[in-house]
């Protein structure tokens, strides 16, 4: 019995750091959020792949974790990274833009993830009306997504960020 998605349950990663650590390293929790959002994907590309066939369970348990741990990553994300880039550029117009992007993207994410997350719960309760191809699309449609948004925070946000720490971007933890 599977009691636990990878990417949809604490890890040792961004969501279970103390504040006061992530506050400091606003790159080191960067990189462990992009490490969980993407565990998240291939947790949800794995019940995509498996379709028609359902893990009732699997599917109840990411229609519970999804929207909320999407919503926590995002938040701190946007509290502690976005706010270190806007405290460090405040004068840039055109990084205030590219934030403010990303924000509105964040946003259409969790309204995705509520969408996907009630046709979890309703594959997940055996409900008929749910329907395992419209749930594939809706599954590869949102992992696609957060894979590209994390792919463009990697190479400008760590990028910003590492600068200002004097690293050079290639040598970022992974």
């Amino acid at each position: 019995m599977i009691t636990r998605i990878k990417g949809l349950a604490p890890s040792h990663g961004a969501q279970s750091r103390p504040p006061t650590m992530a506050a400091a390293e606003p790159l080191a929790w960067l990189a462990e959020a992009h490490k969980d959002q993407l565990a998240l994907c291939d947790s949800l590309e794995a019940i995509a792949d498996n379709l028609p066939e359902i893990d009732r369970e699997i599917c109840a348990y990411a229609a519970r974790m999804l929207g909320p741990l999407l919503r926590e990553l995002h938040a701190g994300e946007e509290r502690l990274v976005f706010a270190c880039i806007e405290r460090r550029n405040g004068d840039d117009p055109a990084l205030a833009a590219m934030l403010e992007e990303l924000k509105y993207e964040h946003c259409e994410d969790e309204c995705y993830a509520e969408e996907l997350a009630e046709m979890l719960a309703r594959l997940g309760a055996a409900d008929a009306s749910a329907n395992a191809e419209t749930a594939g699309y809706m599954l590869r449609g949102f992992f696609t997504n957060v894979r590209r948004h994390i792919a463009f925070e990697q190479e400008c946000l760590r990028g910003i960020l590492a600068r200002h720490r004097g690293e050079q971007p290639g040598t970022l933890p992974a």
